[in-house]
């Protein structure tokens, strides 16, 4: 794995970032951005939706028109070289099928899709129709899908109680279309903080022990931005799960209060 160091002067790889605009400094956009740029490469950003929004709650969000979004990631593709995508909240059908069609001419970038669908702090952030579309259209399209257990329930419509669920839940995802599935455990348990890293081929256990730190924000959109950055850099997946799941700890451990929230330092 190559170092994330980047001597002055030379072109980094980017990582386009595609989700919502948090104004409370703790999720979406601004902490993808962070990651991406914590880990040496450049991140450029695509925006789907403005929230309105602190730590505790979500008064409301305003989407983007898809043809302005549509505008967005054209134009970063005609000056970056792309490594990777990361797309967490896509509100809206028409910003969904926008997205597909672009993706459609770069079989080759890979895609992490995190499914955003309700924020941490309250609110459902994605309607029915879209979350029908973004299954039909970017499951299968993405390399990895990084649902946390309330989604992923959502998602295939089986509840998710204990480890011993994990694997047959992460099992109705693949048949979804993703090559991988990264199932976020972290808050089921409180000794461990388990993930599931499944594929076609069969399924492992990313353990770590369980900070017990309330309301730290962030960690699902950090987890899969590490991720996307690690693929740009050219890590196999389970290489680049891994070593996403250790940068968050270490964001976690050194996170501090402000307002109402946790948040990660990066």
């Amino acid at each position: 794995m190559s170092s994330p160091e980047t001597a002055a002067g030379v072109d980094r790889h980017a990582v386009l970032l595609v989700g919502g605009l948090d104004p409370s400094g703790g999720a979406g956009l601004f902490t993808d951005a962070m990651v991406v740029r914590k880990l040496g490469l450049h991140p450029v950003l695509a925006t789907t939706s403005i929230a309105v929004q602190n730590t505790s709650r979500v008064a409301r969000h305003y989407d983007l028109p898809a043809a302005l979004f549509g505008e967005q990631l054209n134009v970063t593709a005609e000056e970056f070289s792309l490594g990777a995508v990361k797309a967490g909240m896509l509100p809206t059908v028409e910003i969904i099928e926008t997205f597909a069609e672009w993706l459609s001419t770069r079989p080759r970038l890979p895609l992490v899709l995190d499914p955003v669908l309700r924020a941490t702090s309250g609110g459902e952030l994605v309607d029915a129709a879209a979350m029908q579309a973004m299954t039909r259209v970017l499951f299968p399209r993405s390399r990895v899908l990084t649902p946390n257990l309330d989604e992923a329930a959502a998602l295939t419509g089986r509840s998710i109680n204990g480890r011993d669920d994990f694997p047959k839940a992460a099992e109705a995802l693949l048949e979804l279309g993703p090559e991988w599935v990264f199932l976020k455990g972290g808050h089921l348990s409180r000794g461990e903080a388990a993930d599931y890293l499944a594929s076609s081929r069969g399924g492992t256990w990313l353990v770590d022990a369980r900070r017990a730190y309330g309301n730290t924000r962030g960690t699902g959109c950090a987890l899969a931005s590490a991720i996307a950055a690690h693929l740009a850099r050219g890590d196999s997946v389970p290489d680049a799960a891994r070593a996403a799941k250790t940068f968050l700890t270490a964001a976690m451990d050194a996170a501090y209060h402000c307002g109402k929230g946790r948040f990660l330092v990066l």
